[in-house]
């Protein structure tokens, strides 16, 4: 008579094999499940709206949900338009305080400094603005601003080569160059198209697509650390308004009506007042009153 002894132990040694790689699998299972983050709780506003988070500039921050004017764009993120399989496939990481921002835009007031936020009454003064002053041509207060997070360390702070690009660009295409003007306006080089003069008819400019206003300043190095385009003819005459920060790889784009260029070291100063309201300590907690929120 056969004994079953044999197979009955090597049963019992295979389940307990089996019970023990259970164990070990639950046990690392447990060990990922603590090594994971808690997940981070935003600050909400009176509404209950999430702030986004995020990092801009190096430094953490926490931007009040009704002040960014459509979304937050992260680093690595597709273009809004990108329909690719790659695009389809991509999965964020996890939104942090440490992960860097792209960019984002806002609705600044520039004779008061007031962002505009979301069912607050700077909506209503924005939604006001927009019906009674663009209409009649009245100069229209608020500017979209946009931020640029400049992750690249080899990304020069400065305008410098793009000022150099437009020389180059407008000789090759257009057979001009700009010149400086020998009075600054509100305390910034000026330069204009061919001294004010269409090569082409040898007449006064009478559109602003070629040769629109420069306008710059530059720091004690020679950076042109602002750089300001705008429109010379027309009934309204738009500026874009580009500056970076002094303190952070951070660039500021905001597009206004020119009769309120006078004001551009208010804005600049102002603007990056209102980045820094945002900045929080690495675990999120506020450091000053957020701009934008009640």
């Amino acid at each position: 008579m056969k004994s079953i002894f044999k197979p009955c132990f090597k049963l019992i040694c295979l389940s307990c094999l089996l019970l023990l790689a259970g164990c070990d699998d639950g046990k690392q299972a447990g060990e990922k499940a603590t090594q994971q983050p808690a997940p981070v709780v935003p600050h909400q506003d009176r509404f209950g709206r999430y702030d986004s988070i995020g990092n801009l500039g190096g430094k953490p921050v926490s931007i009040p949900g009704g002040v960014v004017f459509t979304w937050v764009r992260y680093i690595g993120d597709p273009g809004d338009f990108d329909s690719s399989k790659q695009a389809q496939k991509y999965q964020r990481p996890p939104i942090t305080y440490q992960l860097p921002i792209d960019s984002f835009g806002f609705q600044y007031r520039l004779t008061d400094g007031a962002v505009m936020s979301y069912r607050e009454q700077t909506e209503e003064d924005y939604l006001r603005d927009n019906e009674t002053l663009i209409p009649v041509g009245k100069p229209f207060p608020w500017g979209y601003t946009i931020v640029y997070n400049i992750v690249d360390p080899h990304q020069p702070l400065n305008f410098n080569k793009a000022f150099t690009d437009t020389q180059e660009a407008k000789k090759e295409v257009w057979h001009f160059e700009y010149f400086e003007q020998p009075q600054k306006v509100h305390g910034l080089t000026f330069f204009k198209a061919n001294n004010g003069i269409d090569p082409s008819t040898n007449q006064p400019w009478q559109d602003n697509i070629a040769g629109p206003d420069i306008l710059m300043s530059k720091n004690a190095q020679g950076e042109i650390k602002t750089y300001i385009l705008c429109d010379f003819v027309g009934e309204v005459q738009q500026c874009n308004h580009r500056f970076y920060l002094d303190n952070l790889p951070i660039l500021i784009s905001i597009t206004y009506n020119r009769q309120y260029l006078k004001l551009w070291q208010q804005t600049q100063k102002n603007i990056a007042g209102i980045l820094d309201s945002w900045v929080v300590t690495d675990k999120g907690a506020l450091i000053k009153k957020q701009a934008g929120k009640v």
